[in-house]
């Protein structure tokens, strides 16, 4: 597992910004040339993204006090360090951002030239652990002062670049072996590149609504420059919904049942070459009157680790029956025919095919809706080295 920070200058203004991300060779950019108006700032952004895990852990939080650069690259007290804005909260989990970048910080109107340091003052790593199905949420000891990493990097104007922060959290978190002690001891590389990561639309899947109540269903992405702005590429969302340009929520209140198949675009902010993505969706719409499962997708679950889902209708009558119709949940999982609420501990990995009938109580003909799931199961890593 990695974390990594990306750092990137671009455009009339000058923003400074750190990412996650995976290894990369440090190298420097040179200034290109630029049309028209002679750019006098550059920008840096500030992203996090970590590769796949390698250990038995479920959450690694880490927060973030502060990220500052410095033209120096040799100064020791706090004179000359520039500090970047957060773009975002400064606490992010790196088993959520792996292989992906997050803006982590911005700081607007960054002069150009070179700079000979970097460092980042982490507050709190918080570690969950799988503890016999039960997450175990334990503080890590962090080294004393702030890590700083003095490498050169050049920012020009009108060029962007991109600082990664590599860190390799395989070898960053230990277990002492007396104590017990979680020790967060990093381990990282630098490099610097002219893009940031790729785009990419995170949302799985968008829930099934019912013609005549209110809908809601936020979307989420990843990489390229914040903010983005979002749009519906091609096909038509049913009829009553839109999509917010901002935000990338689609909302209203359908006006008739149907099945509607959209592709959603989200295009980034950046200054030179901006980056895009685009997912396919399919949002059922029932008629009213009847009962209508709202999920289409299912959570990942980890062999060993605790698993709970939960499972809901629109329409029909307030006591219902759930039900796995189709293949079998995967081992140590059941649903709950009450509440519908599939839950246990997953006792091997692997993709199970499912299909989940609901049924009302509605006379003399109850109601009922079947919807299919593939719930994917991974192996749990391997367990933390200890010291």
């Amino acid at each position: 597992m990695k974390k990594s920070i990306i750092a990137k200058a671009a455009g009339v203004l000058a923003a400074l910004a750190v990412v996650l991300a995976g290894c990369a060779q440090l190298g420097i950019p040179s200034p290109g040339d630029v049309l028209g108006s002679q750019p006098t700032t550059g920008k840096l952004e500030v992203r996090v993204t970590d590769a796949p895990p390698q250990k038995v852990i479920t959450a690694v939080n880490v927060t973030v006090a502060s990220v500052e650069i410095n033209k120096s690259g040799t100064a020791e007290a706090d004179g000359g360090w520039m500090t970047l804005d957060f773009a975002g909260p400064a606490t992010f989990d790196l088993l959520k951002v792996q292989d992906r970048e997050q803006l982590l910080a911005v700081k607007d109107q960054l002069e150009p030239g070179k700079y000979g340091q970097i460092r980042m003052e982490v507050t709190r790593v918080q570690v969950t652990f799988d503890n016999n199905g039960t997450p175990e949420v334990v503080d890590a000891k962090l080294p004393s002062g702030k890590l700083k990493f003095i490498k050169g990097f050049e920012i020009a104007a009108g060029q962007t670049t991109v600082l990664l922060f590599d860190f390799i959290a395989s070898e960053s978190i230990h277990t002492a072996g007396n104590s017990g002690q979680v020790i967060f001891q990093p381990v990282i590389k630098l490099s610097v590149t002219q893009v940031p990561g790729a785009m990419e639309i995170t949302t799985p899947g968008l829930p099934n609504g019912m013609a005549g109540q209110p809908y809601t269903a936020p979307m989420a992405a990843m990489g390229g420059t914040a903010p983005y702005t979002w749009s519906i590429a091609t096909g038509a969302l049913p009829a009553g919904l839109a999509i917010d340009a901002a935000t990338g929520a689609i909302t209203g209140t359908p006006s008739a049942a149907g099945l509607s198949t959209f592709r959603v675009r989200v295009v980034d902010s950046s200054a030179d070459a901006k980056k895009a993505a685009e997912r396919v969706f399919t949002i059922d719409i029932a008629a009213a009157g009847t009962i209508q499962i709202v999920e289409t997708s299912l959570a990942e679950g980890t062999v060993g680790v605790a698993y709970s889902a939960q499972l809901n209708a629109l329409g029909g009558t307030a006591t219902r029956t759930w039900a796995v119709t189709s293949g079998t949940l995967p081992a140590g999982l059941v649903i709950d025919a009450t509440t519908g609420i599939i839950s246990g501990t997953p006792s091997a990995a692997g993709e199970t095919s499912i299909t989940v009938t609901v049924t009302d109580t509605t006379a003399p003909t109850p109601l009922t809706d079947s919807q299919a799931f593939l719930l994917r199961v991974v192996a749990a890593p391997a367990p933390p080295p200890t010291t």
